[in-house]
């Protein structure tokens, strides 16, 4: 008879929180998706979770998703008994506010929790929601396409005018280009000559 294959022991539960965490992370992927406006207090939080996504990938996100399992599963173990049986909602709410929350995904490929204890974590986790529950913005909603666009913006503002900042220092200007889908490019270009900027591209 030949030898009875070794019998490995697998926890379902952090198997399952790793596939809801690599989800939220392919959803940042999307091109057009309602994100967060630019002025929630998470803003800053959700698009270094995007970028990580664009900088390590498939590959990244999966080794990030097991990284984060046993994290999201330790905090929701006690989270209070009411939370845990539908006062909050396991995949379309806490894990990806866990996610945007709890985890600095801004350190390299390794994502690490803000703080290390998981009654700390529930406690930021807590405030964190009441926080975005009591937020009121005063921008229109945001999309990953407008998202994306203000980024390219930006960097176009910092290779022709060596200014970043001026794209967050018209956000009317921006929202206006945006809807009227014009070049990052081209706007960026115009609305430094109308303010009469330095061109610092030739320098370069």
């Amino acid at each position: 008879m030949g030898k009875t294959p070794e019998i490995i022991k697998t926890n379902y539960l952090i198997i399952e929180t790793a596939m809801a965490a690599y989800a939220v992370l392919e959803d940042t992927r999307l091109i057009v998706g309602t994100t967060l406006p630019d002025d929630h207090p998470y803003k800053e939080a959700e698009q270094q979770m995007a970028q990580y996504c664009e900088d390590y990938g498939a590959r990244g996100m999966r080794w990030a998703a097991w990284q984060m399992a046993p994290i999201i599963e330790s905090v929701w173990a006690i989270m209070p008994e009411a939370d845990r049986d539908g006062m909050i909602c396991w995949d379309f709410e806490f894990v990806p506010e866990f996610m945007i929350y709890c985890l600095n995904f801004g350190d390299g490929e390794d994502v690490n929790p803000v703080v290390a204890r998981p009654e700390d974590l529930r406690s930021l986790y807590q405030a964190a929601r009441a926080r975005c529950k009591a937020f009121v913005s005063k921008y229109p909603p945001s999309t990953r396409e407008r998202d994306q666009f203000i980024k390219d913006c930006r960097d176009e503002a910092e290779e022709q005018w060596c200014y970043a900042d001026l794209i967050s220092d018209h956000p009317d200007e921006v929202q206006r280009a945006f809807e009227a889908k014009e070049k990052p490019a081209e706007f960026v270009k115009a609305l430094g000559e109308e303010l009469e900027l330095l061109d610092f591209g030739p320098m370069k």
